[in-house]
């Protein structure tokens, strides 16, 4: 697996799929994700940042263009994942109100809370993340 610093991420504004993207993608038989192929001429060759082989290790999906039926479903999908919610606090309660009093944070020491910040009407208000380990 490459080093965290070989790691990059690439924005798709207008993901439809790896086809549509120009991208072929592969799994092998030692539980990698790979792609396979970048087409020319599309969305992932012109951003010049996707190169065949490259391992896809993980991905950001973007709620904000999405109906809340087809996030519920997306999201009742991801069983035993691991998989962090960014939130942001809309009602009047502090940052880390938990029902059982506990202190607000990350059960892995991942996740961070960033404080309540304001986001533009079109941003998301949550984003998931999904981080996949290769099989060993």
């Amino acid at each position: 697996m490459a080093d965290e610093e070989d790691t990059r991420e690439v924005l798709f504004q207008d993901w439809e799929g790896p086809d549509k993207t120009g991208l072929t993608i592969e799994h092998t038989s030692g539980g990698e994700l790979l792609v396979k192929e970048v087409k020319g001429e599309s969305p992932a060759a012109r951003s010049g940042k996707v190169y065949e082989g490259d391992q896809i290790v993980g991905a950001t999906i973007y709620f904000e263009n999405m109906s809340s039926e087809e996030t519920a479903e997306l999201l009742k999908t991801l069983n035993k994942h691991k998989v962090g919610l960014k939130l942001q606090n809309k009602g009047d309660k502090s940052p880390c109100y938990s029902p059982l009093s506990t202190p607000c944070r990350s059960p892995m020491g991942t996740l961070t809370w960033e404080g309540k910040s304001q986001f533009g009407a079109s941003s998301p208000e949550i984003i998931l993340v999904s981080y996949l380990k290769p099989k060993v």
